[in-house]
């Protein structure tokens, strides 16, 4: 059995917007099947809906090649839109380090 490849993503930033999220896409290399990878936003109290959206597409395209991703934290308006918009099911989240 192979171990899986994880990827450690940070993001440093307060707010997240759809031209970051597509940097983050683009940093995570789809080309390695079998990739996990966790994006951690404990320090994003902000983010769009096209944001959001735009890592459900990551995570599907992760998922097609055997891999995973999970976002690690969010607080704020980022986490109340993560929450009204009910994404649990299709962008899996764990509490940061601060919870």
């Amino acid at each position: 059995m192979v171990a899986q490849s994880v990827k450690t993503i940070r993001f440093g930033a307060g707010r997240l917007d759809y031209a970051q999220a597509c940097e983050m896409a683009g940093r995570v290399g789809l080309a390695l099947p079998g990739r996990y990878v966790q994006l951690h936003l404990e320090r994003t109290t902000e983010a769009t809906l096209a944001a959001l959206a735009r890592l459900i597409v990551l995570r599907r395209e992760l998922l097609r090649g055997g891999g995973d991703l999970c976002i690690v934290g969010l607080s704020g308006r980022a986490e109340d839109l993560y929450r009204l918009s009910r994404l649990e099911r299709i962008l899996p989240r764990r509490p940061g380090a601060s919870a």
